[in-house]
């Protein structure tokens, strides 16, 4: 990929962060690398492709939790862009002041299984600038090499409607369901207009345009 230009947004905020330093100081490490600042929406990067990311420190992530402002922040996200994503900084298990281990948890599994916003931990500034960077160039120019992206294909019709339409972008396998449940069949969903599949739960209007975009596109054969 270092023949293509790779581009990341951040929110002004992060401009003289210890990430963005990490780019400045090494840059041939990151050889095709745009930044740009923009006021975003919601989150701390844009990345393409629809993914938007969140940086915080373990004890921001944590004091967002017990605050209750997580579920405010993770809706934000998501009604802003096809794929949020959340990375930590540090221990988030390590024990701190106002905080209930098991709330923690369970707020965890929340936004991980239920929201399908994933969570990625970094050990430390630099490492988030080098994955920022990874997760960049995938969004917006692909692996770089075909990939076997799921195994044990289903051969019943109900769990092979559902692995059909969880293979969309922006769908995991609760807004398969509901994708599913509201228009009948795996080729219901691939027929259903943008206007339609962006009232069922779970899936955004940018979700239902990129799905739209995806399902339309006109295939040109191998890829370049």
């Amino acid at each position: 990929m270092t023949d293509k230009t790779t581009q990341i947004t951040l929110h002004p905020r992060e401009a003289r962060t210890a990430v963005a330093l990490h780019w400045e100081t090494y840059p041939g490490s990151f050889k095709g690398l745009h930044i740009q600042t923009a006021e975003l929406d919601s989150g701390d990067y844009d990345l393409g492709g629809g993914v938007v990311v969140e940086r915080k420190s373990a004890t921001d992530f944590t004091l967002t939790i017990m605050d209750k402002r997580l579920m405010g922040e993770v809706g934000k996200l998501k009604s802003s862009c096809d794929q949020p994503i959340y990375i930590v900084e540090g221990d988030i298990y390590a024990g701190r002041f106002h905080t209930d281990p098991i709330v923690v948890r369970e707020a965890i599994a929340w936004m991980t299984v239920l929201q399908g916003v994933p969570l990625v931990p970094s050990p430390s500034e630099a490492f988030t600038a080098e994955l920022l960077f990874a997760m960049a160039t995938q969004a917006q120019h692909g692996y770089g090499s075909p990939v076997v992206m799921r195994n044990s294909k289903p051969f019943d019709p109900r769990t092979g409607q559902s692995y059909l339409v969880e293979g969309l972008p922006g769908v995991n396998h609760a807004a398969a369901q509901a994708l599913l449940d509201r228009f009948g069949s795996a080729a219901g969903v691939f027929c259903a207009p943008v206007e339609e599949m962006e009232q069922v739960p779970g899936i955004t209007s940018q979700a239902a345009i990129r799905i739209r975009k995806v399902l339309d596109a006109h295939w040109s054969g191998s890829a370049q």
